[in-house]
């Protein structure tokens, strides 16, 4: 037969309290349980100390990582000019400028005949960019349904036309490069490899780098195009992480009769999770290239 152990009584167990008590506040006076709690503290503390440094170095690569590949993704198959519109590192030869006049049929391997194409420039040999705009163009719609495309956050029936039937061509954000007849890439301009990219491209036009891109379009008559919208509050979805954030736009736009340069352009940025929105974005005519503008080549 077992028996049970003897449970010590509320006594015995108020004694041993108090002893253990007693024991512990001898042994914090004792100089050499003193030093052993001071060295434990060191110690604990350079542990969090490392982890917090191995913390912020995995951030730092992390963060330098997605820089890379964005820097990556931007350059790809891509060369800049400098500001007087020459290619140091050019190896095409000499190439045309034109666009697609919206009458070929895209051939097998993405291309247009080469008869569809007018051409407005070229780049020597020595990676030099010249431009000579035609003047017997062809302004196939009006400038209230030609200029602005559906993929901006402004539509056309939104904006102010003074002459709202004026003929108008638009050709894209960039211009084709073509070699041999055949194209093989896009020419755009600006002061920003990102921004030309971004705002060229439906996917991305929602991003805040900050930047400018230019581009040329055609009016047969002069034709003034205005609209802001300043409070335009914005609910934003990047990855788990959703913000409301104030956008503004801005459309003052002076179209002459013939060619004009578009600068549309990015100010401000709002933070959201690992990727910028824009915060002004403003669309003008300008008379000329701007002096930090650079010629941005984007090759198939």
């Amino acid at each position: 037969m077992q028996l049970a152990s003897a449970q010590p009584t509320p006594e015995q167990q108020k004694q041993a309290e108090e002893a253990q008590k007693k024991a512990m506040e001898m042994m914090k006076d004792n100089p050499q349980f003193k030093e052993a709690l001071k060295m434990m503290e060191g110690a604990e503390e350079e542990m969090k100390q490392e982890r917090m440094q191995k913390q912020a170095e995995e951030e730092k690569r992390q963060k330098d990582a997605a820089n890379d590949h964005l820097k990556e993704f931007y350059w790809r198959n891509k060369v800049a000019s400098d500001t007087q519109g020459k290619f140091s590192d050019w190896s095409w030869g000499e190439v045309e400028i034109g666009y697609q006049d919206g009458k070929g049929k895209m051939q097998a391997d993405g291309t247009y005949p080469y008869e569809n194409y007018v051409i407005v420039g070229g780049i020597d040999a020595n990676g030099q960019v010249q431009l000579n705009l035609p003047s017997n163009v062809v302004a196939d719609r009006t400038i209230s349904t030609g200029f602005f495309p559906q993929m901006h956050e402004v539509l056309n029936d939104d904006v102010n036309y003074s002459n709202p039937e004026a003929p108008f061509l638009w050709s894209g954000y960039s211009l084709d490069i073509l070699k041999g007849g055949k194209k093989i890439g896009h020419l755009y301009s600006g002061n920003s490899e990102r921004t030309t990219h971004n705002l060229a491209s439906p996917a991305n036009m929602k991003y805040g780098d900050e930047g400018y891109l230019l581009y040329w379009a055609y009016a047969a008559e002069a034709c003034k195009a205005t609209y802001s919208k300043d409070d335009h509050a914005v609910r934003i979805l990047e990855g788990e992480i959703e913000k409301t954030v104030e956008q503004y736009t801005r459309v003052d736009l002076n179209f002459k009769p013939g060619w004009n340069l578009v600068k549309i352009e990015v100010n401000g940025n709002h933070s959201i999770g690992n990727r910028t929105r824009w915060k002004w974005k403003t669309y003008t005519t300008v008379s000329e290239m701007p002096g930090d503008a650079k010629y941005y080549f984007k090759y198939d």
